[in-house]
């Protein structure tokens, strides 16, 4: 099952929660019970309402403690004395080190040197711990989410009048698909936007078969705009997933130069195919297509262009549905090999020995790589 966010109406800590409390069943007495036992100072109200003609959960949130200026190690020293599972903790620091990063980038600082305001630190701590939580209690293979509404105008803070988005926001989400529409209002926060950098990638809403919908509605009320965060579950069939795919042609690269980037991309690339082309005057050249998830392309991106002579380059989001797959070893005549078999709804649909394998033991056996390729599919079939 995969989870899949639509911040078409933008995001914030306190939808984020509500909308996955909203999708996963949570109850207002269940929630308030699991944040008592993290024993901070967090009242939250969980209740049903509406914005404009839709209904959905909206949390409120109070704060009976303030905390003076927060840098991250207050942040570790807070985790560590939470009563918690040990991976909801974790992955609560990995969200609040990607938001002091990106606050550090806004204000050239060190992040360590970065601080959260104190009128909002309590409030990120429970947004960010209590979405690690659910995630976790919900286990989804994969979280997703679509085109992000940064919103409009200007917002006010403690550096005084700041544009939409507020600079936070824009190193957070750098890299993903963002839009403006609605009302002149910030709706994507830095809290919501740390939430999606740091539990979702970037994607088309996957096929499948869509089972569940948890809607979490805003503070405000803006007419004609119904301001939720919409989440959506959806049960997998094969294994579906956006990947980038990556353009470029070249006319003045040597083949050594090309045929060695494979090797550098190893484990950052899903694929890569070299076409011969005709370019411009008749050049012969080549084209390159590369396939990569959004969490490797800006690295796959520095690699070409540090290791190819080209100047530039395209990229697309793609769907792409992969069957599930599996590495299976088996002993032929006492030597180890291996292949590789692929399961649609759980048979298998394709099943081929891994070349190198068959290589070494055509060597090892001193036959044919024909015959080393044939034997291991034998004793595959005989298992």
């Amino acid at each position: 099952m995969k989870l899949y966010f639509q911040p078409f109406m933008g995001i914030a800590g306190d939808m984020t929660v509500a909308a996955l409390c909203h999708l996963a069943g949570v109850s207002g007495p269940e929630l308030k019970k699991k944040v008592d036992s993290w024993g901070i100072p967090v009242e939250v109200n969980l209740k049903e309402e509406r914005r404009g003609e839709f209904s959905g959960l909206y949390l409120q949130i109070k704060i009976h403690d303030r905390l003076p200026e927060v840098f991250f190690t207050d942040i570790q020293d807070i985790l560590g004395g939470i009563s918690e599972k040990k991976e909801v903790k974790e992955k609560t620091l990995e969200a609040f080190q990607t938001l002091f990063k990106a606050e550090a980038e806004a204000h050239g600082l060190d992040w360590r040197r970065v601080h959260l305001h104190e009128a909002g630190a309590w409030d990120a701590i429970f947004d960010l711990l209590a979405t690690s939580w659910l995630l976790d209690e919900i286990s989804p293979s994969e979280v997703l989410h679509g085109p992000v509404n940064l919103g409009a105008g200007q917002i006010p803070s403690s550096h005084g009048l700041l544009p939409v988005p507020a600079p936070a926001v824009v190193a957070l989400l750098r890299g993903r698909e963002v839009f403006s529409s609605g009302p002149s209002s910030e709706l994507t926060t830095p809290t919501g936007a740390t939430i999606l950098k740091t539990f979702a990638l970037p994607s088309r809403l996957p096929p499948g078969r869509l089972s569940k919908e948890g809607r979490g509605l805003g503070t405000r009320s803006f007419p004609g705009f119904p301001n939720y965060l919409r989440v959506l579950s959806i049960e997998e069939g094969p294994s579906q997933r956006a990947v980038y795919e990556l353009e470029f042609q070249v006319d003045d690269a040597p083949g050594e130069l090309l045929g060695g980037l494979w090797e550098l991309l190893e484990g950052k690339a899903l694929d890569m195919v070299m076409v011969p082309v005709y370019m411009k005057k008749g050049r012969p050249g080549v084209l390159l297509r590369i396939l990569t998830g959004a969490e490797n392309l800006r690295e796959v991106q520095k690699l070409v262009f540090e290791n190819t002579t080209t100047i530039g380059l395209r990229f697309s989001l793609k769907e792409r549905v992969a069957l599930e797959r599996e590495r299976l070893e088996v002993a032929v005549d006492g030597e180890k090999a291996f292949l590789k078999v692929s399961y649609l709804e759980g048979r298998p649909v394709n099943v081929a020995p891994e070349f190198s394998s068959c290589r070494e033991l055509a060597e090892r056996l001193k036959i044919s790589i024909k015959e080393a390729c044939r034997r291991i599919l034998a004793q595959w079939r005989e298992k």
